[in-house]
């Protein structure tokens, strides 16, 4: 795990494209990046991408990086910003501004951007007790509330978005569990929490009112191998994400055993984001441990597909869901050899 002050080497950002009815994956090209970016996130139009990095820190910060998309979907620099810390992590653009969050350094940003895209002024600085380890976002569909998953300080932080406030904190459903990444159900009924540690999807009820989360009681393993496999420290929890009509929730897990794979997870959710079984879709294993990234991005116009980056073997894949839901097949794969491979992706129509 990167403390924040290794030079990870150069960063690449590479273009795919996705034909969906022949259920391929092409590589276009590969571009230089500013910096070895491990998440991407989009501006609304999704024409601006915007990216955290971990190489060449800047007076002992690392940075962000904002990049338009050409016609042929080519990134061009716009331009990169100090971080407030070493290890930045996720980002997102939201409401008209950009937020950002360090993994090492309890801090975020939040900054403003031009008509462009490109970042302009450092408008807020977002700080957290000593110990906490910041990883992901989820927002209320109104945009009325943020939560940020705290893996070092085993908490999920509840944010009102305007005025930018802390409000609440509130616990995973049991100690150590290291809250990851979340999502929130399209009625904002319900918000599902995976827990790096805890090698689990946790289960709250959402007040849309308040903002108050409410364990349900309900825990949904991410693994074959039960709530409390008794190789728990073989694993860890990585990446939950929707489908795009919210009738499907995924999970990915990563091996720590170079020689073991990690896995896909997925349930059924009714039309209110409820779980439909507790027991699950699936639980399939991907093609290889994962490394620090067996991270899935589901495709906003296409409800089956989903893509998974690896960065122990060096792929992305594209996957698909079969009708009756029963069923994830891997359709395409494109191997990266010779640059570095792969982190987050993102998908622009």
């Amino acid at each position: 795990m990167l403390d924040g002050t290794q030079n990870v080497g150069d960063g690449y950002i590479y273009i795919f494209e996705v034909d969906s009815d022949a259920g391929t994956l092409v590589l276009l090209n590969t571009t230089n990046a500013a910096s070895a970016h491990p998440w991407l996130s989009f501006d609304s139009d999704r024409r601006v991408v915007y990216a955290s990095g971990w190489s060449n820190p800047i007076a002992s910060q690392r940075t962000y990086s904002a990049y338009s998309l050409l016609d042929d979907f080519t990134p061009r620099l716009l331009n990169t910003v100090p971080s407030c810390g070493t290890k930045p992590i996720a980002n997102q653009f939201v409401g008209g501004l950009f937020y950002g969050l360090d993994f090492v350094d309890p801090c975020g940003d939040v900054w403003s951007v031009k008509g462009d895209g490109s970042f302009d002024k450092h408008v807020h600085g977002i700080q957290f007790e000593k110990g906490a380890t910041l990883h992901g976002f989820a927002n209320t569909p109104d945009l009325k509330y943020m939560y940020i998953m705290d893996l070092g300080g085993n908490l999920v932080h509840t944010f009102t978005m305007d005025p930018l406030k802390q409000i609440n904190t509130t616990s995973p459903s049991v100690s150590g569990a290291g809250p990851r990444h979340a999502v929130i159900d399209l009625t904002a009924n319900f918000l599902y929490l995976i827990d790096e540690e805890g090698l689990r999807v946790d289960q709250f009820n959402l007040d849309a009112s308040t903002g108050a989360l409410a364990f349900t009681n309900l825990s949904l393993a991410i693994t074959p191998f039960g709530l409390t496999p008794s190789n728990a420290s073989l694993y860890w929890g990585d990446e939950i994400a929707l489908s795009s009509s919210g009738a499907t929730l995924y999970a990915s897990t990563r091996s720590r055993d170079d020689n073991s794979t990690g896995f896909i997870a997925a349930w059924a959710l009714t039309a209110t984001g409820d779980i439909v079984d507790p027991d699950g879709l699936f639980v399939v294993p991907t093609p290889a441990g994962g490394g620090t990234s067996n991270i899935l991005t589901t495709s906003p116009w296409n409800d089956n597909m989903l893509i998974l980056t690896d960065e122990d073997m060096g792929f992305a894949a594209l996957y698909n869901l079969t009708n009756d839901g029963t069923k994830l097949v891997e359709l395409s794969r494109v191997d990266i050899s010779g640059t570095s491979c792969c982190a987050g992706s993102a998908w622009v129509d």
